[in-house]
């Protein structure tokens, strides 16, 4: 009989080499029942993931797309029935209800390539009653990473994360060359 798992649920993307041990000592730590609900997509009191990037997994090891958009957003709506009419595997992620973490905004960033300023919604409202596009040439980045972090409809949408991209706002050639 084998022992070995058949299936991943998740796993998670580190800053590096210090944070991947800190990780496994605090996975480890784990009682039984907080294991089976971080499996089952649950956060165990006890455990902080916010540094951290959850990637998640296939049952035959590929990696599912994360979307993550407003669903009253008609732009978001558009690509999220593009991304069905493909039969992508994704992830959908309410961006108002569950706004990305500043760890995650700082990877998507990275991997992006875009300027930092592409993961603002210079439409939005709040990005208008803030008056940011006064304030943020004056801002760090990481003032900017933190700000963003707040709230998600001061975040650009939707959001497509990949194994090997990020794709922010939709625009259809694009999408479709990355799928």
């Amino acid at each position: 009989m084998s022992r070995r798992p058949v299936r991943f649920e998740a796993a998670w993307v580190l800053p590096g080499r210090a944070e991947a041990s800190k990780l496994e000592y605090q996975l480890k730590a784990l009682t039984k029942p907080e294991k089976e609900r971080l499996i089952h997509g649950e956060t165990p009191e006890s455990l902080d993931l916010s540094p951290y990037i959850r990637i998640h997994i296939t049952d035959n090891g590929g990696i599912f797309m994360l979307f993550v958009c407003y669903p009253k957003c008609t732009t978001c709506q558009k690509a999220r029935a593009f991304l069905d009419a493909k039969g992508a595997a994704y992830d959908f992620r309410d961006i108002k209800t569950d706004n990305p973490s500043e760890a995650e905004l700082r990877t998507w960033y990275t991997k992006s390539g875009l300027p930092l300023k592409r993961f603002f919604n210079t439409s939005g409202l709040q990005y208008k009653a803030l008056e940011l596009s006064k304030r943020l040439p004056s801002m760090t980045e990481d003032e900017q990473f933190a700000l963003l972090a707040t709230d998600g409809m001061l975040v650009k949408r939707p959001i497509l994360v990949g194994g090997d991209f990020v794709l922010v706002g939709f625009k259809e050639a694009e999408w479709e060359e990355k799928l």
